[in-house]
């Protein structure tokens, strides 16, 4: 009988010792004052389980972490920051609730920050959405504080850890918002940015032809055309002057940024080695009204390198046009200009189709010099 009491006595003991050394080091924690309990949590007894941990967090954000005139503001947030920071590497019943109501209830950069990257790494289902807004915002801010910097940078790395699909948008926003080089934020937007989605350049795209902000089309067609892909460079090119040329803002500095734009776009899509046809539409408009010589010579000659047909017909109805003008004496010397760059341009693609307009050049009253060039690009042509 006394063997049997004796074991059920250890047993019991066994049993309760987990939860007795957890009620006690909870004991000991909530006698300490704040100072008391940070440094408790730095020492090397301090308990690493998950429910002593969210405890210790429901606890401070009780206390408010954030208070005017508290002295013991800055130990309450360095204690929630150390204990998200070891919430955030193991699952805890009850933890997403809480960490999801700290970057709505407290204004501090870090606590919002981390608060956000420990529901990453929890693989939270419901941050991905919040977050794009809060990041969208903070691309936005007309304040453009340090402190914003902190959380963008907070929210860039937390959709790198999501692989949210849904923070895109925000996220290439970030890589070319206001934000400065020394917050590395646009670095590492841009970084995270393809990690998002399956197909970047499908994603991309869209984006460059759509989007209704002006300046974020424009910052964006910068980061892709600074790439090495001109392959990709020509395609964004041709995403950008789709609805581009289409545009006619009536504010100067946005008329300013369409032309700019615009002839960039040619620019890169030049030195591509093969522009695609998908440009073709658009340098038809640009060629069929009136716009500065430059842009004008520009698309001619990224048509004269899509190799398509539809490009020889664009190129051969403009110069087909300055031939009939030329009959009734009534091209400039803009126009001549124009001329020989279209005579050059359909040399240069290789296509028999090219070869009427050109003969046509010798019948147009145009100067000697003027039959002599599309002679020779007619020779170069296929019969």
């Amino acid at each position: 009988m006394k063997r049997t009491l004796l074991w059920v006595i250890l047993l019991l003991g066994v049993t309760f010792t987990p939860w007795a050394e957890e009620s006690s080091s909870w004991t000991l924690y909530e006698s300490l004052d704040w100072s008391g309990r940070l440094d408790y949590l730095k020492g090397p007894k301090a308990p690493t389980d998950g429910a002593f941990l969210l405890r210790a967090l429901e606890a401070t954000d009780a206390a408010r972490i954030e208070a005017d005139r508290d002295p013991d503001s800055p130990v309450k947030k360095e204690i929630a920051l150390r204990l998200i920071g070891q919430l955030a590497t193991q699952p805890v019943e009850g933890a997403l609730p809480l960490l999801s109501r700290i970057p709505r209830q407290y204004k501090d950069p870090f606590l919002r920050g981390e608060s956000w990257v420990a529901l990453a790494k929890l693989g939270s289902k419901t941050l991905a959405a919040e977050l794009a807004l809060n990041l969208m915002a903070l691309n936005e801010s007309g304040t453009r504080s340090r402190n914003e910097e902190i959380q963008a940078a907070y929210a860039v790395q937390a959709f790198g850890l999501l692989k949210a699909p849904e923070g895109f948008r925000a996220v290439a926003g970030a890589a070319v918002a206001w934000y400065s080089p020394a917050s590395r934020v646009k670095e590492s937007a841009r970084k995270v940015l393809p990690t998002l989605v399956p197909d970047f350049e499908k994603a991309i795209l869209p984006l460059l032809s759509d989007d209704p902000d002006l300046t974020f089309r424009d910052g964006l067609f910068q980061v892709i055309a600074d790439g090495s892909d001109k392959g990709f460079g020509a395609r964004a090119a041709a995403s950008v002057l789709s609805t581009l040329v289409g545009d006619r803002p009536e504010a100067k500095a946005d008329r300013d940024t369409v032309a700019r734009l615009t002839l960039e776009a040619l620019g890169v899509a030049l030195a591509a080695p093969s522009p695609p046809a998908s440009l073709v539409t658009p340098l038809a408009t640009l060629l069929g009204r009136p716009e500065p010589e430059e842009i004008h010579i520009q698309s001619v000659r990224v048509l004269a390198k899509v190799d398509d047909p539809a490009a020889v017909t664009v190129l051969s109805d403009a110069l087909g046009r300055l031939n009939s003008r030329q009959k009734s004496g009534t091209n400039t010397n803009q126009d001549f200009h124009l001329v020989r760059e279209l005579i050059s341009a359909l040399g240069q693609t290789g296509k028999a189709s090219a070869r009427p307009v050109l003969e046509e050049v010798r019948l147009s009253d145009y100067p000697p010099g003027f039959a002599r060039e599309a002679q020779a690009a007619a020779d170069r042509l296929p019969r």
